[in-house]
Formats: structure tokens, C-alpha cells, sequence
């Protein structure tokens, strides 16, 4: 079950890191993120897209060798809560419009939910 949501977790960190590398406005407008110059671009590919890169090879490296599987698991886990925490707190004071950010955050909570559980299962 550990490693299974470990590969789920670099399909998913890979997939939305090479996603915003590529078209870094595109998916950031939907959430109302956007780029104003040539600068923001550069911080939208680092951030968006250097980073879920660097996370997902990180995320690999662990699901590589069973050993650190658990490892990797703990670190896709406490990334979803904060994701998630912050999103959905953020979101309860400012109440934006739209139906996007509580499905992101309902998605990073339950994905986070679900690690914490497998990794307590497995202990």
C-alpha cells in the first residue's frame, strides 16, 4: 500500500511539474495566478514546475528501494497537509468564488488523510 501511493504521488507531482514547466500560465489561471512579465514566468516554471520536478524525483529516488519507501510516503503526506491546511484555511477567510479551490483542497486533504492512514497502518 506504501509504495503504491508512492508511485501515485510521483505520477501526480511529475505530471503537474512538467504540466507548468511547459504552459506555466495555463494551468495558474485557473486559480486566478498569473504572470505579468517575463519574471513571472520564471518564478511560475521554479516554483510550479522546478519544484513538483524536484519533489517527484525525490519521491522516486525513495520508491527506488523499499527501505525509504516510508520515507518518501511521510514527505508526499506532510506536502498534501500543508497544501491542503493552508489552502482550505486561506480559503474559509478570503471566500473566493468558484468551485476549484475547495475540490484541490477536498483532494489534498484526502490524499494526506490517506498517507497518514497507510503509514499508521503499516507502522
Amino acid at each position: 500500500m506504501v509504495r503504491a501511493l508512492l508511485g501515485l504521488a510521483v505520477l501526480v507531482y511529475a505530471g503537474i511539474g512538467v504540466w507548468t514547466l511547459i504552459d506555466p500560465v495555463g494551468p495558474m489561471a485557473d486559480v486566478g495566478v498569473a504572470a505579468t512579465d517575463a519574471r513571472g514566468l520564471v518564478e511560475l516554471r521554479a516554483m510550479y514546475g522546478g519544484l513538483e520536478l524536484g519533489m517527484a524525483a525525490f519521491l522516486g529516488w525513495c520508491l527506488a528501494d523499499a527501505a525509504r519507501a516510508r520515507i518518501g510516503l511521510v514527505a508526499a503526506t506532510l506536502t498534501l497537509f500543508g497544501l491542503g491546511g493552508v489552502r482550505l484555511g486561506a480559503w474559509v477567510v478570503l471566500q473566493p468564488p468558484g468551485n476549484l479551490l475547495p475540490a484541490l483542497f477536498t483532494v489534498e486533504l484526502g490524499g494526506a488523510l490517506t498517507g497518514a492512514v497507510a503509514l499508521w497502518r503499516t507502522r
